[in-house]
């Protein structure tokens, strides 16, 4: 009986793992899944067409437990190698890992369990532990300290167009979803951004449990610092790209658009939108300056038009934004609706 109830239980969790030139790291990536809480799970290891020793190490470690099961293609990106791994899986929900990256050992209960008390729910994540030289790399752990403050549904929804709301290797998600809107973009995108971005347009609860269930290793061969997928020029052309569909989607006649922000750095932001035909009406800034394509930030409507005004904020700054957004609330704007952070 208990045989029979891990076997069903077995096929309900995959963990979908790509690598590629991973021979440093896979073995303590693959050991934090097989020493999880959680027993009954697949483990679908998908080598990216490694050059180093990767493949034979993995194969090895196929041998010696029946929950991993090994494929090797030719290189061809962590989007293609993502979209077959799922496509060989058989669980009902998929759990992302990665290479380079640890679970703690009761991850995929803790999110197994979740999924499983709340059906409405399509996407589960956690927070994560930068991991990495904190010094060299502070842009990425104010990146990780920024993912881990977003945590409730609403906060994923509002601030999704600041950055991904999710560590990609911390996620677990239900498998009919990528039948239903479809899986990893393989074109020039970066794919994890642009599928919760795309799910969440289509209406796809996503939350994340208050606890920290990965560590996240940063290194310098991340593939969001080498791959061309991840330039800033891919990030503004997604963002814009949806940000389009949720305008139209939640306003009946798209809203004027003022943009908080001046420079370079934020014409640059602003392109996309130009180029998919949106219009801006006007800049905002807390210069006074002699161009009447900007206003003062003292002259923004002291109380909100539902539907009429949007403010979008494209201010790098982290004080600063922290300064605009409470600004905006205290004169009753409410993001998502009358204004939104930006990045």
């Amino acid at each position: 009986m208990l045989k029979g109830h891990l076997k069903e239980k077995a096929l309900r969790v995959s963990v979908v793992l790509p690598a590629f030139n991973a021979e440093a790291t896979i073995n303590r990536a693959i050991s934090s899944i097989l020493e999880q809480t959680f027993k009954a799970f697949e483990l679908i290891v998908v080598d990216d067409g490694s050059t180093d020793n990767t493949w034979n190490i993995i194969k090895d470690l196929e041998t010696e437990d029946p929950r991993i099961k090994c494929y090797h293609l030719m290189h061809g990106g962590i989007a293609r190698a993502l979209n077959f791994g799922i496509k060989m899986s058989s669980g009902t929900y998929i759990a992302r890992m990665d290479a380079d990256d640890t679970s703690y050992p009761e991850r995929l209960e803790l999110q197994f369990d979740y999924l499983e008390k709340h059906p409405d729910v399509g996407l589960v994540s956690s927070l994560v532990k930068h991991t990495g030289d904190a010094s060299k790399y502070e842009g990425y752990l104010k990146h990780v300290e920024w993912i881990n403050s977003v945590v409730k549904p609403e906060q994923i929804l509002s601030k999704r167009f600041m950055d991904s709301p999710f560590a990609h290797p911390s996620t677990c998600f239900r498998r009919h979803l990528t039948n239903k809107y479809g899986g990893y973009a393989e074109d020039s995108v970066p794919e994890d951004y642009e599928l919760w971005l795309r799910w969440l347009h289509h209406g796809v609860a996503m939350h994340k449990l208050d606890k920290v269930l990965l560590d996240w290793h940063d290194s310098p061969g991340r593939l969001s610092r080498t791959d061309a997928n991840y330039s800033n020029e891919n990030f503004y052309k997604i963002k814009a790209r949806y940000l389009l569909s949720y305008l139209k989607q939640k306003f009946d006649k798209l809203p004027q658009l003022y943009v908080w922000g001046a420079g370079r750095v934020v014409n640059n932001r602003v392109k996309p939108l130009l180029d998919l035909g949106l219009t801006i009406s006007g800049f905002i800034d807390v210069k006074d300056r002699k161009d009447n394509k900007f206003i003062h930030f003292s002259q923004i409507p002291a109380q909100p038009n539902p539907g009429r005004l949007m403010i979008l904020c494209f201010v790098s700054d982290r004080k600063g934004k922290v300064e605009i957004y409470n600004f905006l609330t205290q004169k009753g704007y409410e993001e998502g609706r009358d204004f939104l952070m930006m990045a």
